[in-house]
């Protein structure tokens, strides 16, 4: 029950992973920081988000912008939205595409079995991404042996869910099997009008005419009508005293009457892998995904004050705040193609798994966007206008291309594991730009090279330590232009790790220990020498010219335990020390500085614990703790702006109703809850206007059968 070596990840403690090697690698072998999230896992805490499912991990900071139109993960200090964001998900091993700005695609971790992370960089294998590492999706999917789930779930803030888990075989003979898996749900996020709806399905289907061919198809649909934005509040209020008084916790700071986001992804593709001999295995992965998404929002403007003057607010200060009105329409095609040849051989005493690999994304995306006028709310009485008329004024296309071919030699000498790989990518970006109103056209074309490679070595000790060290490299093509219209060259990052990993002999667990040097260069900064906001001038692709002399270092130790103490008591602990600094930089008051959202101290405990005697038998209990240490909001790192560090409690109580009755076999009764003695706090700010209260106390009931 407790431990899950294979790709289905039934218990709560994985042994093996893909992510950091497109192989299947006992995670105590591999030379580099890799751990994996089961679905039992994040299920028993209660987790209804990607980035939820990953809060007790090292190394993973999540929270930092509530909710669940975008799963807000950063690794290693690296993450965000928008242009030139370090997006770090993948999904079954293909990068999930982002759009221009807010076309962002969001899976359902109902859909998902497991979730692996990969941290440090991985452009090795995967070709331009996150310097921090990445998270990697792992569907489910079809299945031998015939089993069915539906669950229905309802809790505080309105939720109120239901879904179906089916699978198993088509035929008599298992050659074809099936899974069917769906989820709609109605909740919002704990302030006012923040309703949120969401259905998702994913059928898919495994078709095995021998024993040397697989060939699974894949498709899924997910329809969100609306999926509320975490209000954007000034510090002053939240994070800073207000003299009018705090800004209330279910405020809500834009427009009931035009704040709808609305998105619509789908996606088709296959897994296929045929054993061509003993020793060759070929394997392609190919996934086409449709985004289109609408976002209408208020947030606060983000150059001079958040406030209206004591004049035009009944002359009080401070006390309405400013918003400004933005509407985007959005949309991208994508594909994502991977073919893998493996092969396992021997020279002399040396094993070898070796992998070649050639792969080749695509996205074609367009962004409509335009702004409106400013406006003000008192939010001690919030009175809303109507519903703004935004003039489209802009509009964006993009087309990207990346084609890279990559070789791995994963090497085993008795106790010495070793591995090395290269990579090398070809990748463009053409970008235009027209203005709606005067039918002006701008834009780049930027053509890349990129040559990333890794080594590792690691030494297997027969008590099941095992220390190891790992180099790694991997980059980012940057859209957009310095002056005199230059394209931006890819971001550059280099890693050194060691760590040490620990699986017991007489213990079902893992323990792990790693201490990286991660340095990332060529990051944008600004160009003091061209101030002119004229962009015809300076071919410049923003008013304020921007050069690539940045650059931030994160250096850090992470330490992770998954154990069982016993088959029904299984623990998870996690400590986090990072420290992230922008090393160079042109602007002074930002050297040497912490970039915002990005805590110094995180640690977590998590504990499950079942009754398997007596009269209590079948009943589960779950407790965690998550310590988020202090953040800077600006950053130039003010005293003012510092975000105070928080403990939040999560409890979960489970009973499987089998334990009472045979007939009720399969019936189980959950309750979660997150952020139990409901702490109000601010989870982070990116400036003096862009601050985010955190999540409220969540409350859930699931009542699941199983047959």
């Amino acid at each position: 029950m407790i431990t899950a070596d294979g790709p289905s990840s039934t218990g709560q403690i994985a042994k093996t992973a893909r992510a950091g090697t497109k192989t299947s690698t006992p995670i105590a072998e591999s030379p580099q920081s890799v751990s994996v999230v089961t679905g039992a896992q994040f299920g028993k805490q209660g987790a209804t988000s990607v980035s939820s499912a990953l809060r007790y991990e090292p190394g993973v900071t999540t929270g930092s912008r509530p909710g669940d139109r975008f799963d807000s993960v950063f690794i290693r200090g690296f993450g965000g939205f928008g242009p030139n964001a370090n997006y770090v998900h993948y999904w079954d091993g293909l990068r999930l595409p982002a759009g221009i700005n807010f076309n962002v695609p969001s899976i359902d971790p109902y859909l998902i079995d497991r979730i692996e992370i990969m941290r440090g960089p991985a452009s090795v294998l995967y070709g331009s991404g996150n310097p921090g590492g990445l998270v990697n999706l792992v569907s489910k999917k079809p299945e031998e042996e015939a089993s069915h789930e539906v669950f229905t779930r309802f809790g505080n803030h309105g939720r109120a869910e239901a879904g179906f888990d089916f699978t198993g075989p088509i035929d008599g003979e298992s050659q074809v099997l099936y899974r069917l898996t769906g989820v709609g749900r109605l909740y919002d996020l704990g302030f006012d009008h923040s309703s949120s709806q969401r259905v998702a399905i994913a059928p898919s289907v495994t078709w095995t005419p021998d024993a040397d061919t697989t060939l699974t198809a894949k498709a899924s649909y997910t329809r969100d009508p609306n999926a509320a934005l975490t209000n954007w509040l000034p510090a002053l209020g939240t994070l800073q005293s207000n003299p009018n008084g705090q800004i209330p916790y279910d405020f809500f700071s834009g427009n009931p009457n035009y704040d709808p986001f609305s998105r619509t992804q789908a996606t088709i593709g296959y897994e296929f892998e045929h054993h061509l001999t003993d020793a060759w295995t070929f394997r392609q992965n190919l996934r086409f995904m449709h985004s289109s998404s609408e976002f209408k929002a208020y947030s606060v403007p983000g150059g001079g004050s958040a406030w209206a003057s004591a004049a035009s607010c009944g002359g009080i200060a401070s006390l309405c705040l400013g918003r400004q009105s933005t509407h985007y329409i959005e949309r991208f095609n994508a594909l994502a193609i991977d073919n893998q040849a493996e092969t396992d051989f021997e020279t002399g005493k040396l094993e070898h798994t070796l992998l070649i690999g050639l792969d080749y994304q695509q996205l074609d995306a367009t962004s409509t966007y335009g702004n409106g006028a400013v406006t003000y709310i008192n939010y001690r009485n919030p009175v809303y206008e109507g519903a703004p008329n935004i003039r489209l004024t802009g509009r964006q296309d993009q087309v990207q291309h990346q084609t890279g071919l990559y070789v791995q030699d994963q090497m085993k000498l008795d106790n010495w594991a070793f591995v090395l790989a290269g990579r090398h990518d070809w990748s463009s970006i053409d970008n235009r730009t027209v203005n709606l109103a005067t039918g002006a056209l701008s834009g780049s074309d930027t053509r890349d090279r990129a040559f990333t490679w890794k080594a590792g070595l690691l030494y297997d000790f027969d008590n099941g330590i095992a220390p190891y060290a790992s180099y790694a490299t991997s980059f980012d093509p940057m859209r957009g232009t310095g002056y005199g219209g230059a394209a931006f060259k890819p971001t550059t990052s280099q890693q050194y790790e060691i760590g040490v990993k620990y699986q017991p002999t007489n213990l079902d667990g893992l323990f792990t220990v790693a201490l990286y040097d991660l340095t990332q260069e060529n990051v944008l900064t600004t160009d003091l020498r061209h101030t002119s906001t004229n962009t015809a001038l300076t071919g410049c692709s923003s008013p304020t010219c921007q050069t690539q002399t940045g650059e931030v270092r994160s250096r850090g130790v992470e330490l992770g335990a998954k154990f069982a103490i016993t088959d029904d008591f299984n623990l998870s602990a996690a400590y986090t020390y990072a420290d992230v600094k922008v090393t160079r930089s042109n602007v002074t008051t930002t050297l040497d500085k912490t970039p915002t959202g990005v805590p110094t101290h995180m640690a977590s405990l998590w504990a499950d614990y079942t009754v398997d005697t007596g009269g209590l038998s079948g009943l589960g209990f779950g407790l965690g703790a998550r310590y988020m240490g202090s953040t800077h909001g600006d950053a130039a790192n003010t005293d003012a702006m510092k975000v105070p560090s928080y403990i939040l409690l999560d409890a979960s109580l489970h009973y499987d109703f089998g334990n009472l009755d045979p007939q009720y076999k399969g019936f189980e009764l959950a309750i979660n809850a997150t952020n139990l003695l409901d702490k109000k706090y601010v989870a982070a700010c990116a400036s003096a206007n862009q601050c985010f209260y955190g999540t409220g106390r969540t409350i859930m009931a699931t009542a699941s059968y199983r047959w």
